[in-house]
């Protein structure tokens, strides 16, 4: 970007394509045909935008700077300018809440965790809840109104998944308003006028959690998971072993396991926090993973039995509890549940924090700030001390 005051002759001489500064704002914009265009160039909410003043061939330096002094001075009174008559118009395609949903996936997703399922639960959930009403709408053109009526239906009945799509039904705005295709004002704010027209869900919903096993059953459940067989049986009892989440156990892999040191270690990219984790492995852990067949290093661990060389599905150890006829809801994520309710209550010995440790939980505030350690040697004594209750029955 080339920064000088302009003059006409000056003007008349540019043929390089890019951007020549006139100062204050303005700008002449050379095309790489040689076509010629003013701009206003400001800066907004962390971001560069810009306004077209319309083409050199209509509009001559001194209305350029004139319509300039009038932005400026819009700008001190804080009012966005306007789009001008003359300016170049944007494209009309990709200006649908579901064409911009599906920009804000492709620019975004990358950086989540868990990109690929990541994508497909916010695209879905749009799409099943939102699109009805808001797919092939202008995004400038929706209101509150609008996302007042996508929520409505579900604000009390699927309160969790109500409040999901308010994040991503913002987040698709604002990224559209960034673009400058609709006006800078987020329709689902905390506070704003949504939380008017929307009833307090909270006196009506209360947060289930994941259900889990009371641990008194443990010492007589685990004995007879083992009796069963199979790779996603065997994968459950890995799991409870170590308290891990299904996805950390799903893709385990063998490069991951230092049989030597019995330790497992977890890698970031598969842990919720997005940090390493060092799970240290008791006996029965060891003698789940040496009864699992290994054909080479780098494989995953608990393999699939319809999709060989791919890790267990998101529902096989599912399907494991409704084969022992489980009726009583509990959820493999709620065995973590049951793990911490043990320690709490039959380990009085063990702080809280060794608790904590050991499910891979970040612990916040001034206390995560200061401690660095994560209790290694101690939660190895524990989950020994884990495993023995489990087989408690068996003695």
């Amino acid at each position: 970007m080339k920064s000088t005051q302009l003059n006409v002759k000056m003007i008349d001489r540019l043929k390089e394509p890019g951007k020549y500064s006139d100062g204050r704002n303005l700008y002449l914009q050379v095309g790489p045909n040689g076509s010629k265009s003013w701009l206003f160039i400001y800066r907004r909410m962390g971001s560069d935008r810009m306004r077209g003043l319309g083409s050199y061939r209509h509009v001559s330096l001194d209305e350029a700077r004139e319509k300039a002094a009038e932005y400026r001075a819009l700008l001190r009174q804080g009012i966005e300018p306007p789009v001008a008559r003359g300016a170049v118009k944007k494209k009309e395609e990709g200006r649908t809440f579901a064409q911009l949903n599906e920009r804000y996936l492709s620019e975004h997703k990358d950086s989540w965790r868990d990109p690929d399922k990541a994508e497909s639960l916010w695209r879905n959930s749009l799409r099943d809840h939102a699109y009805a009403i808001l797919g092939e709408k202008d995004v400038k053109d929706i209101d509150v109104k609008d996302v007042h009526a996508v929520l409505s239906p579900i604000w009390l009945t699927k309160h969790p998944t109500a409040k999901k799509i308010r994040w991503r039904i913002g987040a698709v705005l604002a990224y559209a308003a960034a673009l400058d295709l609709r006006p800078d004002v987020d329709l689902t704010r905390t506070g704003g006028k949504l939380d008017k027209l929307l009833p307090k869900a909270k006196r009506v919903h209360i947060v289930k959690g994941h259900d889990s096993m009371p641990y008194q059953q443990m010492p007589e459940f685990v004995p007879e998971l083992r009796g069963r067989v199979g790779v996603a049986a065997a994968a459950l009892d890995f799991l409870i072993l170590t308290a891990a989440r299904a996805k950390e156990v799903r893709l385990a892999t063998w490069d991951q396991i230092d049989f030597k040191e019995a330790v497992w270690n977890a890698p970031e990219e598969n842990m919720k926090a997005g940090r390493a984790h060092r799970v240290p492995l008791s006996p029965d852990a060891i003698a789940v993973l040496k009864a699992m067949p290994r054909d080479r290093d780098g494989d995953y661990i608990f393999i699939s039995a319809s999709k060989p060389g791919e890790p267990l599905s998101d529902m096989a150890m599912t399907a494991v509890l409704k084969r022992m006829d489980r009726k009583d809801g509990v959820t493999i994520h709620g065995f973590r549940s049951t793990f911490r309710t043990w320690v709490a209550e039959e380990c009085l010995d063990v702080p809280r924090e060794i608790a904590e440790a050991a499910l891979a939980h970040t612990v916040g505030g001034v206390e995560g700030a200061y401690q660095r350690g994560d209790y290694f040697n101690t939660r190895r004594a524990l989950m020994e001390r884990w495993a023995a209750y489990c087989r408690s029955a068996e003695q």
